[in-house]
């Protein structure tokens, strides 16, 4: 006898659900603002860079090839370098992190044996190459061991990443590419194209989990010419970004004049950097005063230090060509402000716990200092915070790391907790 079959009703299927690509990991959010406080002034050149390292956390790219490649293109001096330091300080917690290419070095065929080593037998075969896998992938050991960098977080999809497995991130830099022997340009599309390069010895090296950034400076002698042709200051922003993109235009043209198509096509990102503008050469002015704080506690007689704003508008005046981006800001830093305060202390005008303040009156910078503005148990503290920034990674170079905003927060406590200055205190030099 046949029952009768339950009755099953269909079950109506729950509407899709609408994804948000725009948003954003703690790890990617994370990243995209170091690299904002390192790279001044190259709000597309981030975004790119941002997009590109979003594959790599999600590790979705192509096992067979290196995990990001990039070309890095603009005028000198914009911020491709430290874009590639603020990359190391994100994945391993050191901007010293990775393994750099001066291609300067290699614009003659036979240097390549300092890259790939020489066969047995042969002068130098006992030479470890540069790019053996041993160096490639110590940064990231070395970040293991200390605790640092978002590769020692728990990233658990990412076991193409997993140094319990021996597999180790890298990241290298090929600065200046085309100053290098085009034999260099052939060793670097095998690498794209493979993810493998063989040594002299025949050891493969494996760049599947490599991120290869190349730096270029190509067309920027074309650049210059078109920034020299412009008026003396900033324009408005509209001529700004006119002449960004004619710059864009100008590096990709000239690019493509000095490398084979093949080797440009095999670049996950082609990022070009735009000029540096008024706004952003104050803001990386005040990384550089952020620097100097921390020198100032790092002398013998640790001192501090305040530069004033009349002082910073004729730093950025002085320190303005657009041709250079903002290494002139640095020497104008160096030569106005550090080479002044050397021959202060080397002439024991400033003393240990003194409040130096540099600003620029009648045509000149004038330094003037109040003494004794740190107690004894203050100077003690600063000490202490000489000896952390010793210990720390975090504190070579620019205001980075966390660390050095931290102390410099802590010494303009101080000055503006010493409110019982009086006239009589201050000296001018």
């Amino acid at each position: 006898m046949n029952r009768p079959q339950p009755l099953v009703l269909p079950v109506a299927p729950s509407p899709p659900v609408r994804l948000n690509p725009g948003q954003r990991s703690q790890q990617l959010t994370r990243f995209r603002a170091l690299m904002q406080r390192m790279v001044i002034g190259q709000p597309t050149a981030i975004e790119q860079v941002t997009n590109s390292f979003s594959r790599v956390l999600a590790g979705v790219g192509d096992p067979e090839s290196p995990i990001l490649s990039m070309m890095l293109m603009g005028p000198t001096g914009v911020g491709k370098t430290e874009t590639v330091r603020s990359l190391a300080e994100s994945l391993f917690g050191n901007r010293r992190a990775f393994t750099r290419i001066n291609c300067q070095e290699y614009s003659a065929h036979y240097n390549l044996s300092k890259l790939l080593g020489s066969p047995p037998g042969y002068v130098g075969g006992e030479i470890k190459p540069l790019l053996s896998q041993d160096n490639l992938e110590r940064h990231h050991k070395q970040a293991i061991e200390e605790g640092r960098g978002m590769f020692n977080e728990n990233l658990a999809r990412l076991n193409r990443f997993s140094p319990e497995e021996g597999k180790y991130v890298s990241l290298v830099c090929f600065d200046e590419i085309e100053k290098a022997h085009p034999k260099l340009w052939n060793l670097l599309l095998g690498i794209l194209e493979d993810g493998v390069l063989v040594l002299g010895n025949n050891d493969e090296v494996d760049f599947t989990r490599a991120i290869i950034v190349l730096t270029t400076n190509v067309g920027s002698r074309a650049m210059g010419e078109h920034l020299g042709n412009e008026s003396i200051g900033f324009t408005e922003m509209a001529d700004d970004t006119g002449l960004d993109r004619d710059l864009r235009t100008s590096a990709m043209r000239e690019a493509k004049k000095i490398f084979p198509f093949e080797f440009i096509n095999r670049f996950d990102q082609l990022v070009t950097f735009d000029t540096l503008k008024e706004d952003h050469l104050f803001a990386i002015l005040d990384n550089l005063v952020s620097n100097l704080h921390i020198r100032s506690i790092d002398c013998v007689e640790p001192f501090l230090l305040r530069v004033e704003q009349e002082a910073k508008a004729e730093l950025v005046r002085q320190g303005t060509d657009p041709q250079f981006g903002a290494r002139p800001l640095r020497r104008v830093v160096e030569s106005e402000i550090v080479t002044s305060i050397s021959h202060l202390i080397c002439s024991n005008q400033i003393q240990r716990g003194d409040l130096v303040s540099v600003d620029f009156v009648d045509g000149g910078f004038v330094f003037t200092k109040e003494d004794g503005i740190m107690t004894a148990d203050e100077i003690s503290e600063f000490e202490a915070l000489r000896e952390e920034r010793e210990r720390s990674r975090d504190l070579e170079g620019n205001d980075d790391g966390g660390e050095a905003n931290r102390i410099v927060e802590e010494m303009e406590e101080v000055v503006a907790q010493s409110k019982t200055f009086t006239g009589d205190g201050m000296h001018d030099f």
